[in-house]
């Protein structure tokens, strides 16, 4: 009998630790942001405002204008966001794997969730205000979005992620009350700096 019971007992014993670590995984915090992966981007972001300055115009600016269309301004972001999700989910999961975490953790589609929304919603009124010509609003829509995507996603990761959503918030404020010129400038200040320093407190505070 104790021959026959014994892997069963062993097989109930693993079945059991998995069940504790879901648990604990699904109820603890997402501690794999990348800091390195978010300077990164910050950098991408940085050479997208020189572009958009030197060869493209910003899409809502009287150099975009000399062009075919505003077009040429806004691939230059799309194509900066494309670059960021691929740089974040490969920072991200190189974190995963050094600190010897699950990448795919329950935790971490759950933040996605609240994340995905928000920036779901920024592609429709971005589509929207372009269909509108107002190409104005875009940078306060942009910062806005990614500020909320940021805050609800940080309500499942440390903490320099809620904190780093709230200035990008902030600076949509700023974008809301300041004239179009000031565009450009406050996307490098968020999408390049705000970036570059939390990426650089997480990497130093939060093992890279």
């Amino acid at each position: 009998m104790d021959d026959i019971s014994t892997p069963r007992s062993a097989h109930a014993a693993r079945e059991d630790l998995y069940y504790i670590r879901q648990t604990l995984a699904a109820a603890g915090h997402l501690s794999t942001v990348p800091g390195r992966g978010l300077m990164a981007i910050g950098a991408l972001a940085l050479v997208a405002v020189l572009v958009n300055l030197k060869l493209t115009g910003a899409p809502w600016s009287a150099e975009a204008a000399g062009h075919d269309s505003p077009s040429q301004g806004l691939v230059v972001w799309l194509a900066l966001l494309g670059l960021s999700l691929v740089v974040g989910a490969w920072t991200m999961r190189g974190k995963a794997r050094r600190t010897g975490q699950v990448f795919w953790s329950p935790v971490l589609r759950k933040a996605l969730w609240g994340y995905g929304a928000a920036m779901l919603l920024g592609a429709v009124l971005t589509g929207s205000l372009v269909g509108a010509g107002l190409l104005d609003l875009l940078p306060e829509i942009w910062m806005g979005c990614y500020g909320v995507a940021l805050v609800a996603a940080g309500g499942y990761s440390v903490s320099p992620v809620r904190w780093m959503g709230l200035c990008f918030l902030a600076l949509a404020a700023v974008a809301a009350l300041t004239p179009a010129s000031f565009g450009l400038a406050l996307l490098a200040l968020g999408f390049g700096w705000v970036h570059i320093a939390f990426g650089a407190y997480i990497a130093w505070r939060h093992d890279g």
